[in-house]
């Protein structure tokens, strides 16, 4: 038996919570955040066939004082890294008996209040919120995936489609294509150490690729990390820092911007690298996936089938802690 898109069973103590809570005004959520946007806007996209190369290429300085020998020398190394990505579907079965409870609901007096329930079980998809169902669908891919993703095709849930960063990263360094340079050696994170452990990712730019500190990086962390960091920040340096204060930029490194990244919730996991070193990988544009909508005897079924993959293009570019 199909599972009901959304569940009204506790409808109408929740209404009467909103109702209560705000003096009377009934609040609808119009909008959700739209994962494909938050996707887009946070990685690289990437547009290509399963398994096609993404190369990184590192120049080397090939200058030699003049001479009247020739001796051949190297000026480039290319890191092919193969891009993969994984198929995803989102099912959603809309049973008329699901409408017409949704549709003599207060949902439905609020959401449908001049069609006939005759009407919305012909096209019932914004009274059950497909859009938002979709868009919040991609927001899990966000949270879930991108970071923490280990692909495993029979549980459901967006954690389980596709490998996430912390997977390829643990597999580079086990491999020695990012090197034990780029990674920092973590303790674990508390009030009293995170400034350092913060800045300890930073440093090792500084002794690794200085060249790099003349271009924009990310500093990838989680909200919980972010806010030991402020707290310690505020201990060290009391007498110029108020509770106030949230930096962008690390002090020592103001080509370094945070970036809170909600893939990272519960992870003490530290990634410094340009944006576009992250690639969101897929086989056709985000928003534009194969969708299909078949009404059947007594139910809508709805299925979307997306691409799904995350990685990094170049190991010389990334720096990290060895916290997963």
């Amino acid at each position: 038996m199909a599972q009901p898109v959304i569940d009204f069973s506790n409808f109408g103590a929740d209404l009467m919570r909103t109702v209560q809570d705000n003096g009377g005004t009934i609040i609808v959520t119009n909008a959700v955040m739209d994962g494909v946007a938050a996707l887009r806007n946070d990685f690289a996209t990437e547009l290509t066939r399963d398994r096609a190369l993404l190369l990184s290429a590192e120049f080397i300085d090939a200058f030699k004082a003049a001479s009247q020998s020739f001796t051949g020398q190297q000026a480039m190394v290319l890191r092919p890294r193969y891009a993969e990505f994984t198929q995803g579907d989102i099912d959603l079965e809309i049973t008329f008996d699901d409408i017409q409870k949704a549709y003599r609901s207060y949902a439905g007096w609020i959401m449908e209040p001049t069609r006939t329930e005759a009407d919305v079980r012909e096209n019932p998809f914004e009274l059950f919120f497909v859009r938002r169902i979709i868009a919040a669908h991609f927001m899990f891919v966000r949270q879930k995936t991108s970071w923490k993703g280990i692909y495993n095709p029979t549980p459901v849930g967006a954690e389980n489609i596709a490998d996430g960063l912390l997977k390829k990263t643990a597999a580079g360094r086990a491999s020695g294509e990012i090197k034990a340079s780029h990674v920092f050696t973590s303790a674990a994170i508390t009030v009293n150490n995170a400034y350092d452990q913060v800045n300890g990712v930073a440093n090792l730019i500084t002794t690794a690729r200085p060249d790099l500190l003349s271009i924009p990086l990310n500093y990838y962390i989680s909200q919980t990390d972010y806010d030991l960091y402020r707290k310690n920040r505020r201990t060290l340096f009391k007498e110029h820092v108020g509770p106030a204060d949230k930096p962008t930029t690390l002090d020592d490194y103001t080509n370094i911007t945070f970036v809170i990244d909600p893939g990272l919730a519960g992870k003490n996991t530290k990634v410094i690298t340009p944006k576009d070193n992250l690639k969101f990988i897929a086989n056709e544009a985000p928003g534009q996936y194969s969708i299909n909508i078949v009404k059947q005897v007594k139910s809508w079924q709805i299925s979307i089938r997306v691409s799904v993959g995350f990685d990094y293009a170049s190991p010389e570019l990334l720096f990290l802690n060895d916290a997963i």
